[in-house]
């Protein structure tokens, strides 16, 4: 990936419950979250740097203004595969040192460091969380989005995409009416999300990397 040291979105997450997952479960879960990197490297036309480390830890480098689009896009890869399958991330932005050679888990820098104590810091149910004034639109969208069934989860995880597919486009990819997939977006709360992701996206920002 290429990127601005300077600006940079760390996303670092956790599988919650992950000691009721078996073995199996667990590289499921990974092998989905891995798919789901490869999205974003569509979605940001630059492969993110994903790694996995302490077993059932990950984190990812993107770009920052597509910070929320990609956690949520996370979100449906994983749960398509399964209603028992959660993350949490945390999103630090901002500036990161040179990585190291071990690693992303071994990297450092502000954006890191925010991160990881977001992670740290969250409680009770919540599931994503950003270092910026933009957190409680993450919040919103955790809480409509915690509850995704796994066929809404699949729908979403090619709605979020960009640019945005016609319901006809995805009623053909996923082999279901076109009522189907529009039954799923709203259940979903796609709509609403789809409103704070253009809001973030399209305003003014410091992160110039061209998608």
């Amino acid at each position: 990936m290429s990127f601005d040291p300077d600006n940079v979105a760390v996303l670092t997450g956790d599988i919650v419950k992950s000691t009721r997952l078996s073995r199996d479960e667990r590289d499921a879960l990974f092998a989905a979250l891995k798919l789901g990197a490869k999205a974003v490297g569509a979605l940001q036309k630059d492969d993110p740097l994903f790694e996995r480390f302490s077993g059932d830890s990950w984190q990812m480098l993107v770009r920052p203004r597509l910070a929320l689009r990609i956690c949520l896009l996370m979100r449906a890869h994983i749960r398509q595969e399964s209603k028992a399958f959660e993350t949490r991330i945390s999103v630090g932005v901002g500036a990161i040192e040179p990585l190291s050679p071990e690693g992303l888990g071994a990297s450092d820098g502000p954006a890191f460091q925010a991160s990881g104590r977001g992670l740290a810091d969250m409680r009770g149910a919540q599931s994503l969380g950003i270092n910026t004034p933009d957190n409680p639109v993450f919040v919103l969208a955790d809480e409509i989005s915690k509850n995704w069934t796994q066929a809404q989860a699949r729908v979403l995880s090619k709605s979020l995409t960009l640019p945005h597919p016609t319901q006809d486009a995805l009623a053909s990819h996923l082999g279901v009416s076109r009522l189907t997939v529009r039954n799923h977006q709203v259940a979903a709360g796609e709509p609403a999300l789809l409103l704070a992701l253009e809001q973030l996206e399209l305003r003014p920002s410091p992160d110039h990397c061209s998608l």
